[in-house]
Formats: C-alpha cells, sequence, structure tokens
C-alpha cells in the first residue's frame, strides 16, 4: 500500500490535500462517526502512485513554515468593519487590499444551515461572509484546486484559515506564488460540524424558533470579549461563553479534532505569510496604544518578505504598533504548544449520536445562569484577599 490510508486518523488534520492531489480522483473526504472528514481511498481504482502520502503535511516530518519576522498590534480604521471582526480585524484590512487589486480572499464562510464551508470572494461587499470566528470545522471542498485556478489567470489570491489547512494548500501547490498570500489563525482546535449542527438545532428547539445566523464573537452585546450572539431572522439574542454547553466545552478544550491535541503546527513555525489573533497582551502594552482597547485590537505576526511588503501598503487601512514578541503573544499560548488532551473528550464523541439535550447534561458541563451573575457580584463586591480565602476554603 502506497496511500495516504497509512496516515493515522489520531495524526490526520482533515485539510483535504490528498483529496486535491490524486490524479485518478480515488481520495474523498468523508465524514467519520464524530463528524470528522478523513480521506477514504478507492482501492480499486488507486494506481499506487504515493503523490498523496508525498503531499500529506503531517505524514512529512518537515515543515514549511517561518519564524516571525516583525510582531505588533493592528487595529483596522475602517469603523464598520472593525465593528464586523472578532478583534482589530487584521484579516479584514490584508483581504481589502487584495480585493481591491482584482485579486479573490478564501475563507471559512456559514451557509443558509449554518454549516461551515470554505468560500472565495472577489467583492468587498462579500467580505463580511469570512469575518468573525467559526469555532467548528471548515469544509474546504475544492478550495486548493480553486486557488490554483486562480493564480494560473493570474490573480492575487489570499487565503485564510487553520495553520494545517495552509500547510495543505502549501502541499498541494508544491511551490510558492508571489500572487499568492496566505494568514494562518491562532488556532486552539476545532469541534466537529457534526456537533455544531446538534447543537444548533437544540438551541432553536430550546428558544422556540430556527437559528438564522450565529455569531461566536460579537460586539454588540459585550465589546471585544468572548460574547456571541444568534439571531432569529428579527431579534439577536447574547450567548454567554461561561453558560453555553457547546461554546463552554470549546474553552476547555474538550471537543476537538483528535489531531489537534498533537498539531505539529501549534508552535511559532508559522505556515502563513501573516499570523493573526486576539492581541490579550494589551494590559502589558498600556501607554503604547493610542487606540481604543474596547473596540478589538489583533495581534499580527508578519512571517515572510511577501508579508513584510504587503505590510508597507497598508498604512491606510490599519493602526498598527510595532510591538515585541512576547508581549504581542502573550495570552496566546497555543502559539507555543497544542490543546492540552481533556478524557472528557473521548466520552463526549462517543456520545455523540444522544439527543444533545442528554449529552449536554452529562458532559458538557456549564455554568448556569444564576450561579454566573452571583459569582460576577462577588468578584465586583469582595476584596480579591477575601475571595481568595473563600477559594482555599473551597478547595
Amino acid at each position: 500500500m502506497n496511500n495516504v490510508s497509512l496516515v493515522s486518523h489520531d495524526i490526520c488534520s482533515g485539510c483535504g490535500a490528498c483529496a486535491s492531489i490524486c490524479p485518478k480522483a480515488c481520495v474523498s473526504m468523508v465524514a467519520d462517526g464524530e463528524g470528522f472528514a478523513f480521506p477514504l481511498v478507492d482501492s480499486q481504482k488507486c494506481i499506487e502512485c504515493g503523490a498523496c502520502l508525498k503531499r500529506c503535511p503531517v505524514a512529512n516530518k518537515e515543515t514549511s513554515g517561518n519564524n516571525p519576522l516583525e510582531s505588533m498590534i493592528l487595529q483596522d480604521k475602517d469603523e464598520k468593519s472593525l465593528m464586523e471582526s472578532t478583534s482589530g480585524g487584521a484579516f479584514a484590512c490584508i483581504a481589502r487590499h487584495i480585493l481591491k487589486r482584482g485579486g479573490a480572499v478564501f475563507g471559512a464562510a456559514y451557509d443558509d444551515s449554518l454549516n461551515v464551508s470554505h468560500i472565495a470572494v472577489t467583492d468587498i461587499a462579500d467580505l463580511p461572509k469570512l469575518q468573525g470566528s467559526k469555532y467548528v470545522s471548515s469544509d474546504l471542498k475544492d478550495s486548493y484546486k480553486r486557488v490554483k485556478a486562480y493564480l494560473k489567470d493570474g490573480r492575487r489570491v489570499l487565503f485564510s484559515g487553520t495553520p494545517c489547512q495552509i500547510a495543505g494548500l502549501k502541499s498541494f501547490l508544491g511551490e510558492d506564488s508571489d500572487m499568492l498570500l496566505t494568514v494562518d489563525l491562532v488556532c486552539h482546535g476545532v469541534p466537529s460540524q457534526k456537533l455544531f449542527q446538534k447543537y444548533i438545532r437544540w438551541l432553536g428547539e430550546k428558544k422556540g424558533f430556527p437559528i438564522k445566523s450565529f455569531c461566536f464573537r460579537s460586539k454588540k452585546f459585550y465589546g471585544w470579549s468572548l460574547g456571541g450572539e444568534y439571531f432569529d431572522g428579527k431579534k439577536s439574542y447574547a450567548i454567554n461563553p461561561d453558560c453555553d454547553p457547546y461554546y463552554a466545552a470549546f474553552l476547555r478544550g474538550e471537543t476537538f479534532r483528535k489531531s489537534c491535541y498533537s498539531c505539529k503546527f501549534a508552535n511559532m513555525n508559522r505556515e502563513g505569510d501573516f499570523t493573526v489573533g486576539d492581541f490579550w497582551g494589551f494590559y502589558n502594552a498600556k501607554g503604547t496604544v493610542s487606540f481604543a482597547s474596547q473596540k478589538g485590537m489583533s495581534l499580527l505576526l508578519v512571517n515572510s518578505s511577501k508579508g513584510l511588503e504587503t505590510l508597507k501598503q497598508l498604512e491606510n487601512e490599519a493602526n498598527a504598533v510595532p510591538m515585541d514578541l512576547d508581549v504581542t503573544c502573550s495570552g496566546n499560548w497555543n502559539l507555543y504548544h497544542p490543546s492540552v488532551f481533556k478524557p472528557i473528550r473521548d466520552e463526549i464523541y462517543a456520545n455523540i449520536d444522544q439527543p444533545f439535550d442528554e449529552l449536554q447534561k452529562k458532559y458538557l458541563h456549564h455554568e448556569e445562569k444564576f450561579m454566573y451573575y452571583v459569582r460576577r457580584l462577588r468578584r465586583k463586591l469582595l476584596p480579591q484577599k477575601i475571595r481568595n480565602a473563600l477559594n482555599r476554603l473551597r478547595h
């Protein structure tokens, strides 16, 4: 056997480079019982050429990334775009730069059923579809082949995704192009679409209306924070991450793909020309930043000469302040190592076919709203020393 079937499911990231590179189209990405996509090889059609195995980014030990050349914090000058972005709008600034030059931008978007997949946009009016964090695995479909076609036609392309998705694209293409820019995300890990869809249906049934749109990181209710919102077609409702079963389990790292816990890309050797994420170190940067932190700030790592050249052309799009790498990356520990495996993860996915209400009661533990507000009130009223003493008594 000389194909991608040799790659263990424990390390496969589901990037799909193998399916895209196969000359006989005998590799397809198929969801397993947990809802994660894995390559399935049609042994009757396979010619054992080994192309899929040679291009698999996780089967090959060496990564193709670079250490950051520059690090900074950034905020979009476009107020509307900033408020539609998860943090400071770094991705949107780079994307507008490409779109204004007739290029195409690839990123994760919801469809009408709230499935998440990669799409391409060529109009700035469609850019909001790609903005905002989607804490769920994205179906890449034929994105790699479409990127190659755009490049062949001489079009500029910006491709955004998780580091493993960027690595998959680079492996598929086999060579770099001056017309291609890539943006990787500070990634914690991804839950499956199957789990997310069960959650969305449960949420709609619980609230008594279908969920028309969903946003993990909305600034409407909580400002720049982890809070989100969902929409019934007429009214939007806040999502408190501490009180939401899907979101709380995500933040605890309990629902990720198996490979996320041993991810070879969770380090400073970055796959993208840029790395973007939340700048959680803003408390360490007081006095050095003039723009408003409550509206969101992005960390931006520039990892290639192409990235440096593009950065020079973003002056009209963004406010940017160079920052020491340690300060820029503080609070983002997935830039240094993968998320820690939690044994409850396997229990959750072993029981994923149960009704979501049963699943969330047994495994997706979250705080009830009443106790959440009690805890917040205690934090506000009691001095830190007394809170510490109470915590010691509890434990």
